[in-house]
């Protein structure tokens, strides 16, 4: 009976394991979200900043490839960087969490992060930081027309200097 177990986890193994059979449609470009992170801010609270009314050119990027919003099981996160302007080290960061969600008067939940990266102050960042993907599915959110982006930056102490910042954003549209 010993010996059977093996062969029973190996096949369960094998069971779970599917292949990705998921096609890249195409992929959406957010860049150049210009903003500025002001100098005193508290380390004790998040310096949350808020896009509303982001247009999604969802209409745009059906065109370009010829397809409808039928087609799109899922959109997720591909690639994220934030990159100060005038190239100052975010040395002051902690951790940064990018949420969108449906554009109204209410903030983004913890559910809706698309990149985050944390423990910064462990890789000692410089003027660019690459953002991890997320796993959630936007689909919802980008194939509306306008959504709200919401940067939330946990500080590890009180930035000195105002940053001048732009934040880059690529999605992917699967079948």
């Amino acid at each position: 009976m010993k010996r059977i177990y093996p062969f029973i986890t190996l096949l369960i193994l094998i069971s779970a394991c599917r292949n990705d059979n998921r096609e890249r449609i195409f992929e959406m470009f957010y860049p150049n979200f210009n903003f500025t992170i002001p100098a005193g801010q508290s380390p004790f609270l998040p310096y949350a900043l808020g896009i509303r009314g982001v247009n999604t050119n969802i209409d745009f990027y059906l065109d370009e490839n010829s397809t409808d919003t039928a087609l799109i099981n899922e959109i997720t996160s591909i690639s994220a960087r934030l990159t100060s302007l005038d190239g100052l080290d975010y040395n002051f960061l902690h951790s940064i969490s990018v949420r969108i969600c449906e554009d109204t008067e209410d903030p983004c939940r913890d559910a809706d992060e698309v990149f985050y990266i944390e423990n910064l102050q462990e890789y000692r960042p410089d003027d660019r930081i690459d953002l991890l993907p997320g796993i959630r599915n936007a689909r919802r959110d980008l194939i509306r027309e306008e959504y709200r982006l919401e940067v939330l930056f946990f500080l590890a102490f009180t930035p000195a200097f105002d940053y001048e910042t732009r934040l880059d954003m690529t999605f992917g549209a699967y079948k």
